[in-house]
């Protein structure tokens, strides 16, 4: 479990601690496989530096989310937990399924095959809510 840096498991990419700047939206990484994961977070950590980025394995996710709060999440299954609590997930190919699942506001969508230029769409989206609120 680390971060896109490769810090310690749970700790920001930035290094700053649970506290969130102004305007920052968190994003939670917790699919698998590990590598899949750690490279889309990588990828939006570099075309959104803006963004908070924590990856942990999916069975703390749950944990992850009260702890870190975040805006969005990306999973290999979205939890009761999950949807309860955070406004933007994205359920990556479901029980190894061909599409993928977006939920943004509660609106749900089904992509045949989501792209990177999905996903970065879908961080736009939960970077505009999380300023909303």
């Amino acid at each position: 479990m680390q971060n896109a840096t490769g810090d310690r498991p749970d700790e920001p990419v930035s290094g700053e601690g649970s506290a969130r700047r102004a305007g920052r939206p968190r994003v939670l990484m917790a699919n698998e496989p590990r590598a899949y994961r750690e490279g889309i977070a990588a990828v939006i950590g570099q075309l959104r530096p803006e963004v908070e980025i924590r990856t942990v394995e999916p069975d703390a996710m749950d944990g992850s989310i009260l702890h870190f709060a975040p805006d969005m999440v990306v999973c290999s299954k979205a939890t009761d937990a999950l949807k309860g609590r955070v406004p933007v997930w994205v359920e990556l190919y479901p029980e190894h399924g061909a599409s993928s699942v977006a939920s943004i506001g509660g609106r749900t969508m089904e992509y045949a095959e989501i792209q990177l230029p999905d996903l970065l769409s879908i961080v736009d989206r939960a970077e505009e809510l999380s300023e909303a609120t």
